[in-house]
């Protein structure tokens, strides 16, 4: 579906991105991991089409995206590690605004609010309330929300649970698998290694710009006591995980 084929991006002395390559497959969760400077947001600013790469192409369906950015981008969702909604409206002005932004059409739309709220567990009276008086999580899970309204076939989440409780993470997370379950591919990005290893069907490691290790999760995690944390710290020579 979404195939990086040797992509760089260099600012200055700095290669942020230097030489990836992976492919991401209809209907999978890909997980994207690294610290904080491995190159995680460069790559996902190149694949929703926000800045281009210095060299190297991107494909999504098999046509460049580098060339023709629209390519993508009817068919992208994409939730930014920041909150994008406005706090002094309700939850369901929120949705009304994006879907708009969307170009949903107004016919349909709000019967899309509705199918939206069942993927994020929304009521009708959490809807009704301001987005200011939500927790963290559930300002997460509205975020998350606005970009389905257009039923995106992929959808980038840029650390969807960052800054959030267990309780608030374990909802987010339910709520990605619900939107796999319907078809959605998603590309996970983030640097919690066990949300990464429950939810991921494909996991690539980056650092200092370079993937070190890609492959599938039953691949990379073959073997007694094997976890996303282990191979993390064998590969870096650390002794703990970011």
């Amino acid at each position: 579906m979404l195939q990086l084929i040797e992509v760089k991006k260099y600012y200055k002395n700095n290669k942020a991105v230097d030489g990836i390559s992976f492919e991401i497959n209809k209907g999978e969760i890909f997980g994207l991991v690294g610290a904080n400077g491995a190159g995680k947001s460069t790559a996902i600013s190149m694949i929703t089409t926000m800045i281009k790469p210095d060299s190297g192409d991107i494909l999504y369906q098999g046509e460049s995206i580098v060339k023709n950015p629209k390519a993508i981008r009817k068919h992208l969702g994409y939730v930014p590690q920041d909150i994008a909604l406005y706090l002094s409206l309700s939850g369901r002005d929120n949705l009304l605004f994006w879907g708009n932004a969307y170009h949903v059409p107004k016919k349909i739309l709000n019967e899309r609010i509705y199918e939206v709220c069942d993927i994020i567990g929304f009521t009708k009276d959490v809807l009704s309330q301001k987005a200011g008086t939500y927790s963290g999580g559930m300002k997460r899970r509205l975020n998350l929300g606005a970009a389905l309204l257009h039923q995106p076939d992929f959808i980038v989440l840029d650390e969807p649970t960052v800054g959030i409780d267990i309780i608030a993470r374990n909802q987010i997370l339910e709520s990605i698998k619900r939107l796999n379950n319907i078809g959605t591919t998603v590309l996970y990005c983030g640097h919690y290694m066990d949300e990464v290893e429950r939810i991921c069907d494909t996991i690539c490691i980056l650092e200092k710009g370079r993937e070190i290790v890609c492959g599938s999760k039953e691949m990379l995690l073959n073997g007694p006591n094997k976890t996303l944390e282990n191979l993390y710290c064998e590969l870096l020579g650390v002794n703990q995980v970011i």
